[in-house]
């Protein structure tokens, strides 16, 4: 019976616990305290969240840079590359240019390099327009920079015209003297010695000339300064 009351007695105090509010079970303070810990658990979920989508942003704008950069260097790299190639391919063709090259002079193939056949072309080129006074300066160059130049029969040879025709007959002389001193066998020997004649005439020296043209016809015969050589002997021994 007893028991029975205990019972009754439970079962009214659990029926009551239910029908009483919350905060009549717990306190007004504990209540807000839980309230509060949800809220700032709540702000800090959201607050770390949106420090990791700044952080995903980040990485985000991060990985764009890099990969501008990384488009950038490609670029740079490719461009350089290609200026290398040209760089190379222009540089190999300006090593061949000043490379020495096989050129016909008198029927004769020599090897000359650029800058010998730039200046003797060049002199030859001032010689046919009456540039006289800079065909010499080149050819000068030509015989000081390049004493075993393939060029050095032919260029005497118009050095020795272009001081006549400047009017330095001296000089005239003693380039010609030279070619036929050195090339003796030079096609163009013959030639020099009519040059040689008409500056030793220029100077007054008619014997000497003389004696040149002479040399000529004995030395040259059936050759066109040979004939020349006749016919200003013919000239001379009138005057």
């Amino acid at each position: 019976m007893v028991k029975r009351h205990l019972a009754a007695a439970a079962f009214a105090c659990t029926l009551l616990a239910a029908s009483l509010p919350a905060h009549a079970l717990f306190g007004d303070d504990e209540a807000r305290r839980a309230i509060l810990d949800l809220r700032e658990k709540m702000e800090a979920a959201q607050n770390a969240q949106l420090m990791l989508q700044g952080q995903i942003e980040q990485l985000r704008e991060q990985n764009a840079r890099l990969t501008g950069r990384v488009e950038e260097l490609t670029n740079a790299l490719t461009q350089q590359q290609r200026s290398s190639r040209d760089l190379y391919t222009d540089l190999d063709q300006r090593l061949a240019a000043l490379e020495p090259s096989e050129v016909e002079v008198d029927g004769k193939k020599v090897r000359v390099s650029s800058e010998e056949r730039r200046l003797y072309s060049q002199a030859l080129s001032f010689f046919a327009q009456g540039k006289y006074d800079e065909t010499r300066s080149l050819l000068e160059n030509l015989t000081r920079l390049y004493p075993q130049t393939g060029y050095m029969p032919a260029a005497l040879f118009w050095l020795g015209n272009a001081l006549y025709a400047d009017g330095n007959l001296k000089r005239a002389i003693t380039v010609q003297d030279r070619l036929v001193k050195e090339f003796p066998k030079d096609a163009r020997v013959p030639d020099a010695l009519l040059n040689k004649a008409a500056a030793q005439v220029g100077l007054g020296q008619r014997t000497n000339a003389a004696k040149t043209l002479r040399s000529i016809v004995k030395n040259y015969k059936d050759t066109e300064a040979a004939k020349l050589a006749q016919e200003r002997l013919k000239t001379l021994n009138k005057k």
